[in-house]
Formats: structure tokens, sequence, C-alpha cells
């Protein structure tokens, strides 16, 4: 049985991914990164503030959930103002 995150925890995990002046992605931005929390945990987990910086470069890279995010958030300006 895979391990489920808590609605609180995941959203203490999403902030801690942002600084606290840049803020949360849109809000597809942050059900896309929900998306990815919720299909690959495993992976989600080992996630960095760092990776945030070169999206396509990343580790993650590859991984359908990731690609997503990464298009929209690297893309739309909007989304980490």
């Amino acid at each position: 049985m895979t391990k489920r995150i808590s609605q609180d925890g995941l959203d203490r995990r999403l902030g801690a991914l942002f600084e606290v002046d840049e803020g949360l992605p849109c809000p597809v931005g942050t059900t896309l990164l929900r998306a990815l929390a919720s299909a690959r945990l495993a992976e989600f987990s080992f996630l960095k503030p760092g990776d945030l910086i070169d999206l396509h470069n990343s580790a993650f890279a590859g991984i359908p959930e990731w690609d997503a995010f990464s298009q929209h958030y690297g893309s739309w300006e909007s989304c980490n103002a």
C-alpha cells in the first residue's frame, strides 16, 4: 500500500519549496505539484527548492507529472509571480 501524505503535511511541504516572499505557484501550478505528490510520493519527498531553478535539467525530468508542472511553471510568468 502506498503511503499517503496528509493534506496539512502536503501544504507544509509545498510551502517549504517556495521562498516566503515568492509564495506558492498559481492554482494550476499548485494542482500540478499536488498531482506529482499524489502519483509519486517517494519522488516528491526528495524535491528541494533548488529543483525549481533548473526545471528541465532536474533529476525529476521524465516524470510525467513533473514535466507537466515544469512546463507550466517555467513558461507562464504569472505562475511564480
